[in-house]
């Protein structure tokens, strides 16, 4: 039998991906001699429709099984239509996750467990060693989401976006940040001179001590300089308003395209059916040409981006 894992790399020592379009590869293994052929994923780096072209990728290779640790609504519809079953809530090694498909410890899933455009904009996911990827509001985001602090001085957390912690630790040293959204961490820095701080944004529980003897730290009457504590809030207040308008962004696009739907244009139509195979809603069907059944149509814009004739629009719904 001839399978597809989604992979963080193109070995079978390295872990399962938890983002089926966005894996960097897919191993294709032959379960009977346990020979694999890597590949590279094309799609990973496009703006929509990675998993839709992913998906395809596997079933023109003759794959009969996938698995991921993630499947949207997009990719299971094409693997729904090409047979292909699809195995979601896998970590781990791949090695493992094959050992244990050869098992039959899995059973297939009965639908996508995400929704559409799952990890898109988000640094690749690594599993934990337990095999769970970090998902959650609070800290538990993709990505390390850790902050170190350099000791005797101002704590220093790294990154924000992408899933890495957070700048500018605000404490006396130690740096124990706690994590804000999707691994982007925001952190607080409250430790203490004497020491290298670690704070994982991802493990740091609600409530628990962040200064003083209780959280292993000793005592410092020494106040941090108010100018640097000045600059990390503002640092923090720009991220905060970058990710606002982000939200902001989405919910628009969001809205909007509750009121747009599809419209093919005839004469740049050529009948190639790609619309048809990347609708999510199949809201498309193909005869000679391209028509939309605006009823079913979600503005998702999928079709349009795929079109090699541009022959597909977005318009303004007709109210009744």
């Amino acid at each position: 039998m001839k399978i597809a894992v989604a992979s963080t790399g193109p070995t079978l020592d390295d872990n399962v991906e938890a983002r089926f379009g966005r894996a960097a590869y897919f191993p294709i293994i032959d379960t009977d001699t346990m020979q694999y052929e890597p590949i590279e994923n094309p799609n990973i780096a496009l703006g929509g429709g990675a998993g839709i072209q992913s998906a395809q990728l596997m079933s023109e290779k003759g794959v009969t099984a996938v698995l991921t640790g993630n499947c949207g609504p997009n990719a299971f519809n094409v693997f729904g239509r090409a047979g292909v079953q699809v195995i979601v809530g896998v970590s781990g090694p791949v090695r493992s996750a094959v050992e244990q498909f050869k098992a039959r410890s899995f059973s297939s899933a009965s639908g996508p467990n995400v929704a559409s455009h799952f990890g898109m904009n988000t640094a690749p996911i690594d599993p934990t060693p337990t095999g769970q990827p970090m998902t959650g509001p609070m800290g538990q985001g993709p990505g390390s989401g850790m902050g170190l602090g350099m000791g005797g001085g101002r704590g220093m957390g790294r990154g924000m976006g992408g899933g890495r912690g957070m700048g500018k630790g605000m404490g006396r040293g130690g740096g124990m940040g706690r994590g804000m959204g999707r691994g982007a961490g925001m952190g607080r820095g409250m430790g203490r001179a004497g020491g290298m701080g670690m704070a994982a944004a991802m493990d740091m529980p609600t409530g628990s001590p962040s200064t003083g003897p209780a959280a292993g730290f000793p005592e410092d009457t020494g106040l941090q300089n108010s100018e640097q504590e000045l600059a990390a809030l503002k640092q923090q207040a720009e991220m905060l308003e970058q990710q606002k308008q982000q939200i902001e962004s989405r919910i628009s696009e969001l809205e909007t395209s509750q009121e747009l739907v599809a419209v093919v244009l005839p004469d740049k139509c050529g009948g190639c059916g790609i619309c048809e195979d990347v609708c999510p809603a199949n809201a498309i069907k193909v005869n000679g040409q391209a028509f939309v059944q605006p009823e079913l149509c979600t503005g998702c814009r999928l079709c349009v981006g795929e079109c090699p004739n541009n022959a597909v629009v977005l318009t303004q719904k007709r109210s009744n």
